[in-house]
């Protein structure tokens, strides 16, 4: 009887002799193709990494947040941390006829992001009443219909090329709402991607945060960090670029005089919140910043010297800030004063207080924001003297007598007081890794 064991060698020795051959060519083939596979994929462009990132806010087609247009750094003019404008991609500049034309000399050797060098002519600019002349490869002139001194200002805005391009070593991609609000901003490298999601609110940003959508939050609220302390890592900052400001509606009967205004202020014992105190509506950090204006400390007299009879008034604001609004009504609710608050999602119509984060533009021109004849104007303010400073200071070239204008217009605002400034929030990013920081270290 035959040993299983050795019936199994012979069979295995039959098998070898007889496909020897046909097995020596596959294994030295398989070793082939495992060797020229390893060298392709060495040779293959490798998947950059992509970084998520939430933002707050609403922007248009037209509109980018800030801290993405310094990061992109592809602007003709740039804003450095005074908010003073100046070269950015445009190596100077030149503004005669009166203050009515920009001429601006590019740097040489600049690229689009495909590599290709840039001319003024590939360049796509579109500003409405402004005519925009590149008769040299090198020069780009604006002509605008009349002196308007922050226009350097409003440079600070990624060139594009007819396709979209943009100058430097980024590329960006925008995806927008049928409304046209932008909920997606792709900015590529050659290195990475990031990928800032837009969300409409705080709360959403950090919500989708928790749920691994987005792997760092940009500037959320204070009021949000205990919250999300066990959910990442915290980096603090104070967000010069806004300040919360209450604005008084003066075409309501009870607040349309200044001294009730003023009575009004002086009842808030605490304006600061546990915030950073802010004492005008420009940054600290403006060359037109003025230290020495008007306060209101907290003084009951003063109060019932300007507010001969009792009020009732209403404060509006939405709902991140209704903490805040609770402890103004506390504080104000006296004999003399009567607060209820109201929670709104937008700016309403109509109100008589409204608790609100107003955005700083980077240039001291606030003439949007203040002057009578603008429907932007939410106060409804028609002070003359503000409108005065408000048009001159637009209209001025010489920077000394600007920063003058601007000290003037702050001292005048502090005391006709529209609206009274209280401080700059405190905000946090919010990341799952402490590296992640590093991303956006330009974008703020």
């Amino acid at each position: 009887m035959t040993n299983p064991f050795r019936e199994r060698i012979w069979f295995v020795k039959g098998f070898l002799n007889k496909y020897f051959t046909q097995i020596l060519i596959s294994l030295g083939i398989t070793i082939f193709v495992a060797l020229l596979g390893n060298l392709l994929l060495s040779k293959a462009p490798k998947q950059k990494p992509h970084y998520r990132i939430g933002i707050v806010g609403q922007f248009g087609s037209g509109q980018l947040p800030p801290y993405i247009i310094n990061f992109l750094n592809a602007g003709l003019v740039a804003i450095d941390s005074n908010h003073e404008p100046l070269p950015g991609l445009a190596e100077k500049w030149e503004i005669t006829d009166d203050g009515k034309t920009y001429t601006f000399y590019l740097k040489s050797d600049l690229k689009w992001f495909s590599g290709k060098p840039v001319k003024a002519s590939d360049i796509k600019i579109s500003i409405p009443n402004i005519v925009v002349e590149t008769t040299d490869p090198n020069i780009i002139r604006f002509r605008i219909p009349t002196k308007f001194s922050p226009f350097l200002s409003l440079l600070n805005i990624p060139l594009l090329s007819e396709k979209g391009e943009i100058v430097g070593q980024y590329d960006i991609h925008l995806k927008q709402k049928s409304s046209g609000v932008i909920s997606q901003i792709t900015v590529d490298s050659k290195d990475k991607r990031l990928i800032f999601n837009v969300f409409p609110t705080s709360r959403q940003a950090l919500t989708a945060y928790k749920l691994g959508q987005v792997d760092l939050v940009l500037n959320l609220p204070s009021e949000y960090q205990t919250e999300a302390e066990r959910y990442g890592k915290i980096l603090r900052q104070i967000d010069f670029n806004r300040v919360v400001t209450m604005i008084f509606n003066q075409q309501d009967p009870n607040l349309k005089e200044k001294n009730v205004r003023q009575g009004v202020a002086y009842s808030l014992k605490d304006k600061r919140f546990d915030q950073t105190e802010a004492i005008t509506t420009l940054s600290p950090l403006s060359w037109a910043f003025n230290p020495l204006v008007k306060t209101y400390p907290y003084n009951p007299t003063r109060t019932k010297e300007l507010i001969k009879a009792p009020i009732s008034l209403e404060l509006a604001t939405s709902p991140e800030l209704l903490s805040i609004a609770e402890n103004i009504k506390n504080q104000l609710n006296s004999d003399q004063i009567n607060i209820n608050t109201k929670v709104v999602t937008s700016t309403p119509d109509q109100f008589q207080l409204l608790l609100t984060t107003y955005n700083i533009p980077s240039d001291p021109d606030q003439y949007r924001d203040w002057h009578s004849t603008q429907a932007t104007n939410i106060g409804r303010g028609q002070d003359e003297k503000i409108d005065k400073l408000l048009e001159d200071g637009r209209i001025t070239q010489d920077t000394k007598e600007r920063k003058r204008i601007y000290f003037d217009f702050q001292k005048t605002f502090s005391e006709e007081l529209p609206a009274l400034v209280l401080y700059y929030p405190s905000v946090f990013n919010l990341a799952r890794k402490e590296a992640y920081f590093k991303l956006i270290s330009t974008t703020n």
